[in-house]
């Protein structure tokens, strides 16, 4: 497949992420067939040629190649193994590429039973946010096999900038699992030292111009801090954050490794929630630690809560 081949796809699961995705796709010439609960989040991209469906087996039945970008485990094991789902639609030799944040396990039994069918499976998760896949400048990781990462690649290359292969079914997400702890264990060291500075009396903006140099800098304490100061969100609710870790701490805890910090942010996270917090974006958890830190935070902009 070549970068203009002009594929028959579907994708499945327009949110946040899942939208600018597909529209990337429309935009690198792809044949596009969407779904999603709600209609409305399709009105760009039907409006710019996208076929609707109204299940995913119909979306299944028009594609050599579907996509999701769903909120878990639970969603993707419905909507591709459900009796009108995704692999009741798709014939032998396409190809159903999950791009969700997921268990290692879930895309392993996917990948087994799609196998069965005569159906090349990959878990291909992204890294880059909401403003990646705006870009198409995400980051992917592709578990699965190889020879159908590539045949898939012109896909693949329309929403990101990096594509890695990471080995068989269920690594792409053990590599994404790997990202989010780090990025998460960053953003809560982030909240402590912004407490600390604005505690202080240092002006946070500055504060981010000298830490941005130094090695304190990480990717997420910039686009966090930036966000934050400009009242931006990341479009990532708190309930998807706790989501993420307990999938991060259920595979630490599965191979048998050493868990401190991570449950430690797992709990943050819900604790914010408990509070009632559960669909503001999770990088609002900056503000409930400046302010329980005694700092007055009035100042600073408002972020709207923002649904996907």
């Amino acid at each position: 497949m070549t970068k203009r081949s002009n594929i028959q796809a579907g994708f499945i699961g327009l949110g946040n992420m899942g939208n600018p995705m597909a529209a990337n796709l429309i935009k690198a010439g792809h044949h596009l067939t969407v779904l999603d609960l709600d209609r409305e989040k399709a009105e760009n991209l039907e409006a710019a040629g996208a076929k609707w469906a109204e299940t995913p087996l119909d979306v299944a039945a028009r594609s050599d190649v579907v996509l999701t970008a769903l909120p878990g485990p639970s969603e993707v094991e419905a909507v591709v193994l459900g009796d009108d789902g995704i692999f009741a639609g798709l014939s032998e030799d396409t190809v159903y590429i999950d791009t969700s944040t997921n268990a290692p396990d879930t895309m392993r039994k996917i990948a087994s039973i799609g196998g069965k069918q005569g159906v090349q499976v990959l878990d291909a998760p992204v890294s880059g946010g909401v403003f990646g896949a705006q870009a198409g400048t995400l980051t992917i990781f592709v578990g699965g096999n190889e020879k159908t990462m590539e045949r898939c690649r012109s896909l693949l290359e329309s929403i990101g900038r990096h594509i890695v292969f990471m080995g068989p079914s269920g690594n792409g997400n053990i590599t994404k699992l790997i990202n989010n702890v780090m990025m998460f264990v960053n953003f809560v060291g982030v909240c402590e030292g912004m407490a600390m500075g604005a505690k202080a009396g240092i002006d946070l903006r500055k504060l981010r111009d000298t830490i941005t140099p130094s090695m304190g800098q990480s990717a997420i304490f910039e686009r966090v801090l930036n966000v934050f100061l400009s009242g931006d969100n990341f479009a990532h609710t708190t309930h998807m954050a706790i989501k993420d870790m307990r999938l991060v701490t259920d595979l630490g805890r599965q191979l048998g490794v050493l868990l401190m910090l991570s449950p430690m942010v797992e709990d943050v996270f819900t604790r914010f929630r408990d509070d009632g917090h559960g669909e503001k974006d999770f990088t609002e958890v900056m503000r409930h630690w400046l302010r329980r830190s005694g700092v007055d935070v009035s100042g600073y902009p408002k972020v709207p809560i923002h649904r996907g």
